[in-house]
C-alpha cells in the first residue's frame, strides 16, 4: 500500500486565508456603504455628500455636540417629513461641495428671525432661554474671555446656547423673512458658527440641501457621550 502524498504547505493555510479575505470584504462592504454610498439627498439635484456617520470637525455646535465627536444619522429623514423648529439636521450646500454641516433649525418658510442682544426672536416675539451660568473662562492663549450659557426652548425642544459677546454683529441682526422652501439655521455656539446669519457665506438653506437627522453620538473624546440621544425628535 502506498501512502498518499502530504498536501502542499500552502493547503493548510487555504481555507483561514479565504475566511479572512470574506470577513474583509463584508467590512469594507460595511465601510463603504456607511462613509462612500447612498450619499444622495432628498432631491436630484442634491449634493450628493450625505452619509450615516459624521465626524465633527468644528466646535460650531458645542456643547450638544463637541469637535470630534462621531455621529450616527437617520438617512433621508426630512425626505420623508419637513424639518421643525429646534430640529438637528445634515445639510450640504452647493456652494460649499463636499462639505456637510450638522446645525440647528430655528426659521421655517415664512418665519420672522431676528436676534437683539443674543436673544433669539421668532415672528416678533422673544424665543423661550433660561440661564444656566455666565463665567470667565481662560482660552488657548490665557486671555480671559466672558461666556454665557443659557437653555433655549423651540417646538418642545430645550438645547444648550453658547455665547461670548451679546454686543457682536452675529448677535445683533435684521430681521429676516424666510423665502418658501427655505429654511433659517444656526449654531449652538453662536459666536463661532458660520450659519444663515452671514449670507455670503452660508445663507439661507434650500429645502433640497437638507436630508440626513443626528440621532447619536457613536464615539467621543469624552467617553462618557458614548451612546448619547441627540433628542432629535420623533
Amino acid at each position: 500500500m502506498t501512502d498518499a502524498s502530504p498536501p502542499p504547505a500552502w493547503a493548510k493555510f487555504r481555507m483561514p486565508a479565504l475566511a479572512a479575505a470574506g470577513v474583509f470584504a463584508v467590512v469594507a462592504a460595511c465601510v463603504a456603504w456607511l462613509t462612500v454610498g447612498d450619499t444622495g439627498g432628498c432631491a436630484p439635484d442634491a449634493p450628493a455628500a450625505f452619509s450615516h456617520l459624521y465626524r465633527i470637525s468644528s466646535v460650531t455646535m458645542e456643547p450638544a455636540i463637541r469637535q470630534g465627536d462621531w455621529l450616527w444619522a437617520e438617512r433621508r429623514a426630512y425626505c420623508a417629513r419637513d424639518p421643525e423648529r429646534g430640529d438637528l439636521v445634515v445639510l450640504a450646500l452647493a456652494s460649499h461641495p463636499g462639505t456637510v454641516f450638522v446645525k440647528r433649525v430655528i426659521g421655517l418658510p415664512g418665519d420672522r428671525v431676528q436676534l437683539k442682544q443674543a436673544e433669539l426672536y421668532l415672528n416678533g416675539e422673544p424665543v423661550r432661554h433660561d440661564w444656566i451660568e455666565s463665567a470667565i473662562h481662560a482660552g488657548e492663549t490665557g486671555e480671559a474671555s466672558q461666556r454665557a450659557r443659557f437653555m433655549e426652548t423651540l417646538n418642545d425642544r430645550r438645547y444648550a446656547v453658547e455665547i461670548a459677546d451679546p454686543e457682536a454683529p452675529l448677535e445683533n441682526t435684521e430681521e429676516i423673512t424666510v423665502p418658501a422652501r427655505q429654511y433659517f439655521v444656526l449654531g449652538d455656539n453662536r459666536d463661532h458658527s458660520l450659519d444663515s446669519r452671514t449670507a455670503a457665506e452660508f445663507g439661507l438653506v434650500p429645502r433640497a440641501s437638507i436630508a440626513d437627522r443626528p440621532t447619536m453620538v457613536i464615539w467621543s473624546a469624552d467617553k462618557s457621550r458614548i451612546g448619547l440621544s441627540l433628542g432629535a425628535g420623533p
